[in-house]
């Protein structure tokens, strides 16, 4: 049974897209929630005024500050230890959630008793990425996020497909994960980039599926926060994992050569084509007056 879901978003600086992720949050959110936005020393004032704002409008909006910046492992780690006991959605700031967000993520997280962690689909999230695999994508200049969100959710097939891993932009994660697993390596990723695998694998190893939650689009812009450094805990990374999990980039490799979502992606597409068809029939009927 879901004990209720706190919604974590580590947050540096970045206004221009935390304002509209939180935002997100607030309109779409339902059920037992609350928002916990762990503010990692934010240097723009404006930012920390907004966000203490929202804190008291609103008695379920929560800001924890660090006093100096800790990076987002730390930020993620101290809003999942805040959870005590709840589900936890981990979402970047970067990201805008779109209708039903909760209720689909549960959805899938409660499928069957096995299910640990959950990621969505988004523009921009390697393996979750649509409408191309592995590509950040641009949405249609056509539709909005909110429409490009209805799409996938009519093109969906509600398997709620297993993952070789999670994607950090959002992750569902159970609570009796977090008590099994515990929470980040924040010793071997100490500034960011692969500690959500690294959960994965722990995850994993320790009798849970990883799942898409194949009906939820969320957007994501990307290395928001990061910028050009995160190439180099790309890097960093990847060597890291090669030696705490030796077989992952194997069988992530695998993922990727089978695809198994290819039929997912196929059916958005479709799904895409008759939107913009439509649309450029409406517009010469309006050109027609009809």
């Amino acid at each position: 049974m879901n004990p209720g879901v706190d919604v974590v978003v580590p947050v540096f600086d970045a206004r221009e897209h935390v304002e509209p992720c939180v935002e997100s949050v607030l309109r779409h959110a339902r059920g037992d929630w609350r928002l916990v936005i762990v503010d990692d020393a934010s240097r723009d004032p404006e930012l920390v005024r907004w966000l203490d704002g929202m804190a008291a409008r609103d008695s379920r909006v929560l800001v924890l500050r660090n006093e100096e910046n800790r990076g987002f492992v730390v930020s993620a780690n101290r809003g999942m230890r805040h959870a005590e006991g709840r589900d936890v959605v981990l979402l970047n700031s970067d990201t805008v959630v779109t209708r039903g967000f909760l209720e689909k993520l549960a959805a899938a997280a409660y499928a069957d008793d096995s299910t640990g962690i959950v990621s969505p689909l988004t523009n921009n999230g390697t393996i979750c990425s649509v409408p191309r695999f592995l590509e950040a994508n641009e949405i249609p200049p056509s539709l909005t996020i909110d429409q490009f969100a209805v799409l996938v959710e009519r093109a969906s097939r509600r398997e709620r497909p297993d993952l070789v891993t999670a994607v950090g932009f959002c992750m569902y994660v159970r609570s009796s994960v977090i008590e099994r697993i515990g929470v980040f390596d924040e010793e071997s990723f100490p500034r960011g980039y692969g500690e959500e695998n690294d959960f994965s694998e722990r995850a994993l190893a320790a009798g849970f599926r990883v799942r898409l939650c194949d009906d939820l689009f969320v957007a994501h812009v990307g290395r928001a926060s990061f910028g050009m450094e995160g190439d180099e805990r790309e890097d960093a990374h990847n060597d890291v994992m090669d030696r705490i999990h030796p077989t992952y980039h194997e069988r992530v490799q695998a993922f990727i050569r089978e695809n198994p979502l290819a039929e997912l992606h196929a059916d958005l597409q479709r799904e895409i084509d008759v939107w913009e068809r439509s649309g450029f029939l409406r517009r010469r009927w309006r050109l027609l007056g009809l």
